[in-house]
């Protein structure tokens, strides 16, 4: 197992909403950056003013993403909108004029509602002029020395097929969205480099609202996202479930879940049981460090028990059932992949 570990590069990253539907992913990061804070209040008190407690509150988790890529999707979150593919949009096309007519291969469409179909028309010399496109016909007319020759003209029109819109609403209200970040985790004490992932995810985070687009003549335009990790409860029983913003998970190619295991433990260790019932043997797996967690089941841990007639125990699931005769009996649990890892406890059929 490696000892020295290096996150490197940047992050991938998916975003879901609510009801775990995908809206975007980001795998050409140019940053991805994550920023936890906590502030604090002194408590003073008696001669000297002296520092008797700091109370600490106010923790934010923060969130810094750009993609190096034009990504709709980013942006469409960052705003609280929806691609849509419904909104018009300007087109430029070469249109042949003949006798100051031509007419545009698309259906043009007028700015507002009920309004005036406008074009722009450039002419062969390069003279623009403001034109009237007729609807449905899609015809119009130019004026002036030039009625003849290749127009480029520009109006308004639609085509669901090609266009995405995102549209920036006045009264702006930005997503929440579950965030998930993953990058890869390196060693120099391996000869692989790369031992694992970590991942990093974030069930609610309201993104800021706020972008900016740099376009410049000789620069790439970047598609920015910013957000903060909105306290997050899992539910479930009890008085102990605490609200969090985030998990980071450390995932290490070609592991095991016991690699770290030093011994075993019974939880309660030898006990009695009445007969004809039956009795879940709970273990728990005690790392060379950290805390101890329960053993996973099903083929990771093998279950045996010595002879006690009418009793036995189910080698995958570690449930006892006890027989009618009192007694003694061992039970035996190891790690199926891991032998030398063992525990044994003593139950008492009365």
């Amino acid at each position: 197992m490696a000892n020295r570990k290096f996150l490197t590069s940047v992050a991938d990253v998916f975003a879901y909403d609510d009801s775990d539907n995908i809206l975007f992913t980001a795998k050409t990061l140019l940053d991805s950056s994550i920023e936890v804070s906590l502030g604090s209040a002194p408590v003073r008190g008696g001669r000297g003013n002296q520092l008797q407690y700091i109370y600490y509150h106010t923790g934010e988790m923060k969130f810094n993403l750009t993609d190096t890529q034009w990504n709709l999707a980013m942006l469409a979150g960052t705003v609280g909108s929806l691609q849509s593919s419904s909104e018009p949009y300007y087109i430029e096309e070469e249109v042949t004029v003949t006798g100051s007519a031509g007419t545009v291969a698309e259906l043009p469409l007028a700015f507002e509602t009920g309004g005036v179909i406008y074009g722009w028309a450039t002419s062969p010399l390069g003279v623009n002029q403001r034109i009237v496109i007729a609807s449905p016909a899609r015809t119009f007319s130019v004026s002036g020395v030039e009625t003849s020759g290749t127009w480029c003209v520009r109006y308004l029109t639609l085509n669901a097929s090609v266009g995405k819109t995102v549209t920036i609403s006045a009264n702006m209200i930005p997503s929440v969205i579950k965030l998930v970040m993953e990058t890869q985790l390196n060693s120099s004490d391996v000869n692989t480099n790369k031992i694992g992932i970590v991942q990093i995810i974030a069930p609610t985070v309201t993104l800021s609202g706020g972008f900016s687009i740099a376009m410049k003549a000789d620069g790439v335009a970047n598609t920015p996202l910013t957000g903060t990790a909105l306290s997050y409860n899992p539910g479930g029983a009890g008085c102990t479930t605490e609200p969090y913003y985030a998990t980071i998970t450390e995932i290490i190619d070609s592991s095991n879940w016991y690699d770290d295991v030093v011994a075993l433990a019974i939880e309660g260790g030898n006990y009695t049981q009445a007969t004809a019932t039956t009795h879940t043997v709970v273990v728990w797996a005690i790392p060379s460090s950290g805390a101890a967690f329960h053993a996973p089941y099903e083929g990771k841990i093998t279950f045996g028990l010595a002879t006690l007639a009418g009793t036995s125990i189910n080698a995958s699931t570690g449930v006892v059932t006890s027989g009618t005769t009192a007694g003694t009996a061992t039970i035996t649990a190891l790690i199926a992949s891991a032998t030398t890892i063992d525990v044994t406890c003593i139950v008492t059929v009365a």
